[in-house]
């Protein structure tokens, strides 16, 4: 699974966790390094010196270019060796010196990186969400997860929990008994909505492994959640944005960010401040299940079809990824 999953954008870390050196990161398996290279931009590499395997992450930084640790080998931004200490002035450099790069993007203030050629659109959802004369945009945190990134979204889709796991922070307001609702498919993933009587709640499911979760208060004295300020008011909206960014089969690091209409006179972390609550009961359960990766096979586990009809969608997706082309829909 983790080879076909290689196409995608995965968000690795905040821009401002890109400091003046290497950084060593896990991506589906594969151990990258990360770095800062000319002109500020995010450059990431396989964490491998093609002369004699060492780990670049345990080098330097010069001159925006990357040192490896074991014989002093130096390579640019695209990847081509630049210097070979070893060698006298003016040898030429083999042309297969060289190392494995990646496409990076920086967005939404993260750092992002693709295992593939960089062709498969980039998940674009927040760019309507970057104007901050309108919306504030925070990047709340990491969160690392002993499970698959799949089990992950599966969470944050699934609001049928939120009575018995949320109880006092985040509750549907008219129970637990779930009412008819609507999936849509699109070319990027998939949508659906939600009405509690106090918030609307429009998901947007960028797949694989991304979650929007926009909560819109339609009426303010119809319950209560962590993120109203005071009694709220109609119209205020709170979107919260999951990326569950693959470290190997069953770990998953999860980054959140919160985009806000309302409450702006709030300290970003006051105003986030109980999000560390939910996540941490929702990992005490996600840690639990098992197998830690989605079954394929649809008869492994029961599926409800009125509040698991996201799942089942998403299971057929996921499965969609291991066919071949002649049976994708």
């Amino acid at each position: 699974m983790l080879d076909m999953l290689r196409p995608y954008w995965y968000p690795v870390a905040p821009l401002g966790a890109l400091g003046d050196g290497p950084t060593r990161l896990k991506l589906l398996g594969e151990q990258l390094v990360l770095w800062k290279g000319p002109e500020g931009r995010p450059v990431a590499m396989k964490d491998l010196c093609i002369h004699r395997g060492a780990a670049l992450s345990g080098g330097t930084i010069e001159n925006g270019e990357i040192k490896c640790p074991y014989h002093g080998w130096k390579y640019s931004a695209s990847g081509a060796c630049t210097h070979i200490p070893a060698l006298p002035p003016g040898a030429p450099i083999p042309a297969k010196a060289r190392a494995i790069t990646y496409p990076t993007r920086a967005a939404y203030g993260m750092v992002w990186i693709c295992l593939g050629d960089g062709s498969t659109p980039f998940p674009d959802f927040l760019s309507d969400y970057e104007d901050e004369a309108i919306w504030r945009q925070v990047y709340v945190d990491h969160y690392d997860w002993k499970t698959s990134a799949g089990r992950v979204v599966e969470n944050a889709m699934d609001f049928s929990h939120f009575n018995f796991v949320h109880m006092g922070y985040t509750e549907l307001a008219d129970g637990p008994i779930i009412k008819p609702y609507e999936v849509e498919r699109n070319e990027r993933g998939f949508t659906y909505a939600y009405d509690d009587g106090h918030l609307l709640r429009e998901y947007v499911v960028e797949f694989p492994f991304i979650v929007h979760d926009r909560k819109r208060v339609t009426n303010p004295a119809g319950g209560k959640t962590w993120s109203d300020s005071g009694e709220g008011s109609s119209g205020d909206v709170t979107l919260l944005s999951f990326f569950a960014t693959p470290v190997d089969e069953n770990e998953t690091r999860i980054h959140v960010m919160v985009t806000r209409n309302h409450s702006l006179d709030r300290a970003d972390s006051e105003f986030t401040g109980g999000f560390g609550v939910v996540m941490g009961q929702d990992q005490v359960i996600v840690e639990t299940q098992r197998p830690e990766q989605i079954p394929m096979d649809v008869s492994e586990e029961l599926h409800i079809r009125l509040p698991d009809q996201h799942a089942i969608l998403y299971r057929r997706m996921l499965r969609e990824l291991n066919l071949p082309a002649a049976y994708m829909p």
